[in-house]
C-alpha cells in the first residue's frame, strides 16, 4: 500500500515534467452568482407510522403540518488561464432560534499545463454513470434518489488529474484521476491520524466511444472498494449504462435479538440504466439499482419489531434511544435492497412555453411500496423559476415507504437567480 501510494504521489510530477507551461493571458475573471430559495411545504402525517411515533413522542399535534424555509446559495469563482478557486455556499432559515450553514465547496485549481490540474480544499464529485443512484460514487456526496439534482456539500480533499487526447478511433480520451483524503478531525475537533488517510483512484478511457471509468477507493480504517462503471449510445437517442462496485470487507448493519449486530462480509452493488429520447423531446430515464449493503425483507422485519419493541418499552429513554439507534444506523434514503427508479420529462408540453413537467417513481421491489412524484416547473423569466412537487408513498404499515413519517406532502417553491 504504502509504495503504491508512493508512485500515485510521484505521477503529477512526472507528467508535469514532460508536458509544456501555459502561457499567461491577461484578463483575469471573477464571478458571483447563486440562488434564493423560499420554500412552503405541506406534510400528511402518518400518526400510526412507528417512525413517526418516535421522533414526534407524546406530541398532541395535527396531522397536518407546514414548513417554511429560505435557503440562499452563494457561489463564486475566480479565473485566470492557469489559477482557479471556487467557492459554493448554502444556508437554511427556520427561525432566529433554527438555521444553519453549508460550505458546499471552497477550493482552488493550478493548471500547469494543458493536460493536468492540481486541487486542493473542499470539493463535489460526481462518480458514476447513474442518475438517481452511484453504487461507485466513493468520494461523491450522498446522492438523494428523490431529489437526484439537489446541490450538496463537498469532501475535503487535494487531487491531481491528467487529461490527454488521441486521434484514435480506438481510444479517444484518457484521463488519470488521483484524490488524498485526510482523515476527519476526530481528536478535540481539529487533529486526525495520518495512517488514516485515504486515498481514491479513478481512470477514465473513451473507448470506442464508450465511457468507461475504473475506479479504487483505498482506506485503513474501512473497507477497500472498487468499482467500474460505463456508458454508451445505443442509438442515437438511446443511452445505456452501468456501474459495478465491490466492497471488501464491508460492514453491514442488520437488527438481530433487538440489538444491532454488524455483519462484515465482501459486498456488491450495481446499477443498470437507459436514458431515451423521443422525437417530441420526451425524456425517460429508467434504472434497477442493486444496493447490497440494503435490508433483505426480514431483515426489515426486524427493523420494524424493533421499533414497536421500542414504542412497547413506553418510556422516554427507550424511545429516545431507539430513535438514536435509526439515526446512526439506518439513516439511509435507500435502507433496502432492490430498487426501481423511472422518470419522465416533457418539456413545454401543448407548446406552454417556460413550463416543464416531469413524473417519476421508485419502487421497492422487495416489499411492492413505491413513492410516486410529479415535478411541474415554471420559468416565465431568466431569472425567476416556480415549482410545485407533489409525492405520494404508498405501501403498507410494515414496508418501507408505508412506514415513514408522512403520507403525503407538497412542496411549493420559488426560486430567484442572480
Amino acid at each position: 500500500m504504502n509504495s503504491t501510494l508512493a508512485l500515485l504521489m510521484l505521477l503529477p510530477a512526472l507528467v508535469l515534467a514532460q508536458e509544456d507551461i501555459v502561457e499567461p493571458e491577461t484578463k483575469d475573471k471573477l464571478e458571483w452568482n447563486g440562488n434564493f430559495d423560499v420554500k412552503y411545504s405541506l406534510f400528511h402525517m402518518a400518526q400510526s407510522s412507528p417512525l413517526y411515533r418516535l421522533q414526534f413522542q407524546n406530541k398532541n399535534i395535527s396531522s397536518y403540518l407546514s414548513q417554511y424555509r429560505l435557503e440562499p446559495y452563494l457561489n463564486a469563482e475566480y479565473r485566470t488561464q492557469d489559477l482557479g478557486f471556487q467557492l459554493r455556499t448554502h444556508a437554511t432559515y427556520f427561525s432566529d432560534q433554527e438555521s444553519s450553514f453549508d460550505l458546499f465547496e471552497a477550493y482552488g485549481d493550478y493548471h500547469p499545463s494543458l493536460n493536468l490540474s492540481i486541487q486542493a480544499g473542499k470539493r463535489v464529485y460526481s462518480w458514476g454513470k447513474g442518475y438517481a443512484f452511484n453504487p461507485v460514487g466513493f468520494v461523491n456526496p450522498a446522492k438523494d434518489p428523490e431529489n437526484p439534482e439537489l446541490a450538496q456539500a463537498g469532501l475535503l480533499s487535494a487531487n491531481a488529474e491528467y487529461i490527454k487526447s488521441f486521434s484514435s478511433d480506438v481510444l479517444q480520451t484518457f484521463s488519470a484521476l488521483l484524490v488524498v483524503i485526510p482523515r476527519n478531525p476526530v481528536i478535540n475537533n481539529r487533529f486526525g491520524e495520518v495512517k488514516y488517510t485515504d486515498v481514491a483512484l479513478k481512470l477514465s478511457f473513451l473507448l470506442w466511444d464508450t465511457d468507461i471509468d475504473i475506479m479504487t477507493y483505498q482506506s485503513s480504517a474501512a473497507s477497500r472498494k472498487y468499482g467500474l462503471d460505463l456508458s454508451g449510445n445505443l442509438q442515437e437517442n438511446v443511452e445505456l449504462h452501468g456501474e459495478l462496485s465491490v466492497a471488501r470487507k464491508a460492514t453491514r448493519y442488520v437488527m438481530a435479538n433487538g440489538t444491532v449486530q454488524a455483519d462484515e462480509r465482501d459486498v456488491i452493488s450495481y446499477l443498470l440504466g437507459i436514458r431515451y429520447l423521443n422525437e417530441w423531446n420526451t425524456t425517460v430515464i429508467a434504472e434497477y439499482y442493486h444496493n447490497g449493503f440494503g435490508l433483505s425483507k426480514s431483515d426489515y422485519q426486524s427493523y420494524s419489531g424493533f421499533l414497536l419493541n421500542g414504542l412497547a418499552a413506553g418510556t422516554s429513554a427507550a424511545v429516545q434511544q431507539t430513535w438514536a439507534t435509526v439515526q446512526t444506523y439506518f439513516k439511509s434514503s435507500t435502507l433496502m435492497r432492490e430498487y426501481l427508479y423511472v422518470k419522465v420529462s416533457q418539456p413545454e408540453p401543448f407548446d406552454w412555453l417556460y413550463f416543464t413537467p416531469s413524473l417519476f417513481s421508485i419502487y421497492n421491489l422487495s416489499d411492492k411500496s413505491f413513492l410516486v412524484s410529479a415535478s411541474l416547473n415554471y420559468k416565465p423569466a431568466t431569472n425567476v423559476e416556480f415549482i410545485l412537487w407533489p409525492s405520494l408513498l404508498i405501501g403498507g404499515e410494515s414496508s418501507e415507504f408505508g412506514s415513514r413519517q408522512a403520507r403525503q406532502r407538497v412542496e411549493m417553491w420559488m426560486r430567484v437567480f442572480f
